[in-house]
């Protein structure tokens, strides 16, 4: 087996791939600053919760729906301007959104965020893998993988702070509609220069999979191929539906904690799933890629289970491991299924997984709803764990030409 690439040689890494991870880094910022502020504006526009709801599922659905074909046109145009092409929609979207005020209006713009948002990131990943060879694939996921998450907790301290910026410039109220709209400018602004990276030519390296253990460049794999290799991931986002949209009621009803406690939580959690996501490349060094995946989602199995004590401390510890085991599992896991499938579906490949862990977080999403409602969080947790171990089982017993 070739050498991993590790944090070590993170300082040896290609122009091409420094590009990328600088557009990672832009449009992440770009995402946090939205997340954060998005509701905030519906808010100020007069919608309630419900419209929040609505509109998440809308760009959620645009997501499933387009999933595939996208996937499909990845493949035929290539990674590098289909990337441009989502992070041009998104911007689009976003203007959309910022200009508009009807309902109807708002859920066109959504709908053009979610699905350029999933185009985008998508792409992205083919285009990482065409920039990269097999060696230092794992390695180099898990980095952008980790800059991306790290960089929300910088998007979530400057988007904090935006709206009173933005009403002292315009001599407004840092709530009013104005504000909100000057402040989430900032997300086409860093939109449009997250497209820079990406203008030029990118190289491709010779493909490891052409002399590796993988595929041949001209081999097509079987629909149902692709299907199993997604598998995996429809059971991830089962278990990520059925606790993470609840994170916040998890250790408000369960604990007693305020907003700030709650907050200062879940910051901490995504602290671990910055540094988790570079913890996957040195575990794959030593026992391989599908092994590394495998074991690192059954671990964040045994963290799930923590969040069962009564006591704060080993359940925030249980939360901390979950997303740090996660976060350090799913670029492996990636990096897995591109060695293995051929360069012509790799943008099927990872729109499929996508499209299913959406569905699955989707459906898991409404059922742990019902169930909080009748028996509280312990049958969650014990569900979520069981997903993620269904989930490492999915990958360890791929059958792979290895």
């Amino acid at each position: 087996m070739a050498p991993i690439a590790t944090s070590a040689s993170f300082g040896r890494l290609s122009p091409p791939v420094w590009r990328i991870l600088l557009h990672s880094v832009l449009f992440g910022l770009a995402l946090s600053i939205a997340d954060l502020l998005f509701n905030f504006y519906l808010a100020s526009l007069g919608y309630a919760a419900d419209t929040a709801g609505l509109l998440s599922t809308v760009g959620r659905a645009a997501g499933m729906l387009l999933g595939l074909p996208f996937g499909m046109l990845i493949d035929r145009l290539g990674p590098q301007p289909t990337t441009l092409i989502g992070v041009i929609g998104f911007c689009g979207g976003w203007l959309i959104l910022l200009l508009a005020s009807q309902l109807g209006t708002l859920i066109i713009g959504q709908f053009i965020v979610g699905a350029s948002f999933l185009l985008a990131s998508t792409a992205l990943t083919p285009l990482l893998a065409a920039v990269t060879h097999e060696h230092e694939r794992a390695g180099i996921f898990g980095l952008n993988a980790s800059v991306t998450m790290m960089v929300g907790l910088l998007g979530s301290a400057l988007g904090g702070v935006l709206p009173s910026l933005a009403g002292t410039t315009l001599g407004v109220d840092a709530q009013e509609t104005a504000a909100y709209r000057l402040a989430l400018g900032m997300v086409v602004g860093l939109g449009v220069v997250a497209m820079l990276p990406l203008v030029r030519r990118f190289p491709v390296v010779e493909d490891a999979q052409r002399r590796g253990p993988g595929v041949a460049a001209s081999t097509r794999l079987p629909f149902s191929r692709l299907l199993r290799f997604a598998l995996a991931g429809f059971l991830l986002g089962i278990g990520g539906g059925m606790i993470l949209p609840f994170q916040n009621l998890f250790f408000r009803y369960q604990f007693g904690l305020n907003d700030s406690a709650v907050g200062m939580t879940l910051a901490i959690a995504s602290l671990g799933m910055g540094l988790g996501a570079l913890l996957g490349a040195p575990l794959t060094a030593r026992i391989g890629l599908r092994r590394s995946a495998a074991t690192l989602r059954f671990c964040a199995a045994g963290g799930v289970l923590l969040m069962l004590s009564p006591l704060l401390i080993p359940a925030i510890m249980g939360f901390f491991l979950r997303g740090l085991f996660i976060a350090a599992s799913f670029p492996q896991n990636d990096a897995l299924v591109v060695r293995h499938t051929p360069p012509p579906q790799r943008g099927l490949a990872v729109s499929l997984m996508s499209v299913l862990w959406s569905g699955g977080w989707a459906l898991a999403a409404v059922i742990s709803g019902v169930v909080q409602i009748r028996w509280g969080f312990v049958p969650i947790i014990i569900s979520v764990a069981i997903a993620y171990a269904l989930s490492a089982l999915a990958i360890f017993t791929l059958r792979l030409n290895e």
